[in-house]
């Protein structure tokens, strides 16, 4: 039960930072606070023994790091996807439930360039769908919710960006 709660500690404070995503507008900032959100979120699933979200996670920081970097080319997303779904693969501990994370990484990894920041958000949407059931499965119930939370946060930042846009 400790670790439970160790656990959803750390990702509360993980779960944080990554609503404030939602309504950060710039992408390289998104990936800023992303990126310290993921190391997180990382020691959250070690502590609750969620070995795909950790291997998962661990490679979203390499990925945002190189992202960051205006390095995310052709030949690093292959390393990434390849890497992405082997490793979670071979230490998956949860069944198919282990592989939610792996499917958010592979799509998150080939997207995330999108230049259209209504794209971008639509994508961590997707993403933030897929961790949520995990989380649930894992017993990380304070990540769950803020994923939650993060859909929300983006689906008013989607609404707030289109206001703004001058009608076509």
């Amino acid at each position: 039960m400790t670790f439970v709660v160790i656990g959803n500690i750390i990702g509360f404070i993980a779960s944080v930072l990554m609503v404030t995503t939602g309504f950060i507008e710039g992408k390289k900032n998104i990936l800023f606070v992303q990126t310290i959100q993921i190391a997180l979120q990382t020691l959250s699933n070690l502590v609750l023994k969620g070995i795909p979200g950790v291997i998962t996670n661990a490679l979203g920081l390499l990925r945002n790091i190189i992202c960051y970097k205006g390095k995310l080319g052709t030949v690093w997303k292959i390393i990434l996807t390849a890497a992405s779904i082997i490793i979670p693969a071979i230490f998956n501990n949860l069944g198919l439930i282990g592989f939610l994370p792996v499917i958010s990484t592979v799509v998150y990894i080939w997207l995330m360039n999108t230049k259209n920041v209504i794209h971008f958000k639509l994508l961590i949407i997707f993403t933030a769908v897929m961790w949520m059931t995990y989380e649930l499965n894992i017993m990380l119930y304070t990540s769950a919710v803020f994923n939650f939370m993060t859909i929300i946060a983006n689906i008013i930042s989607i609404i707030r960006i289109k206001i703004k846009q001058p009608a076509e």
